[in-house]
């Protein structure tokens, strides 16, 4: 990695602690394997799917997002503990649209904001109406993209467990996709 590179990931895991991360890893984009089980998942299972812009069907299908992936060779992943309702999810959001913003004024103009779980940004998401978006903050779920976020967040030395208890820590991760 480039000096100048060293120094906007430094000043983007400051702004991800200052905006309330845990824990922030630089990670290889070869950890990001797209799963069709993960989208099956989504499909059948999740009272998102269809509603919301950032999740099936209403992303990219899995070759593309292969492609996409492969266009990137470092990510910062990024985990917040103990948000204790989905409105928190908003949190993860925005600190991964400010750091994507910072990246760009760093000179990784290629940085691009992904959350785990589906957009929480607006009460409702225009897509449940059949309306266009053209708010510029949502990005695509992690899963909506087909990756599985326990494999990703174990192999990136996090640790995810399923919540089982309603007292069980509860963490949420963000990716920030680099160059």
């Amino acid at each position: 990695m480039n000096e100048p590179a060293a120094s906007a990931i430094e000043e983007l895991v400051a702004e991800a602690h200052r905006r309330g991360a845990h824990e922030t890893k630089v990670i290889d984009t070869c950890l990001l394997t797209p799963r069709q089980w993960v989208r099956m998942k989504c499909q059948f299972g999740c009272p998102a799917y269809g509603t919301n812009y950032t999740c099936p069907p209403h992303v990219p299908g899995l070759g593309e997002v292969e492609r996409f992936i492969g266009e990137y060779s470092t990510a910062l992943m990024v985990e917040f503990v103990d948000l204790e309702t989905l409105v928190d999810q908003k949190k993860v959001l925005k600190a991964l649209h400010a750091m994507e913003r910072e990246a760009l004024f760093a000179g990784l103009y290629k940085a691009f904001g992904i959350a785990a779980g589906p957009c929480h940004l607006c009460k409702v998401c225009k897509a449940a109406k059949g309306e266009p978006c053209h708010d510029i903050r949502p990005r695509p779920s992690l899963e909506s993209l087909g990756i599985d976020v326990y494999e990703l967040a174990n192999a990136a030395g996090f640790e995810l467990r399923p919540v089982h208890k309603k007292n069980d820590i509860f963490k949420s991760y963000g990716l920030l996709m680099l160059y």
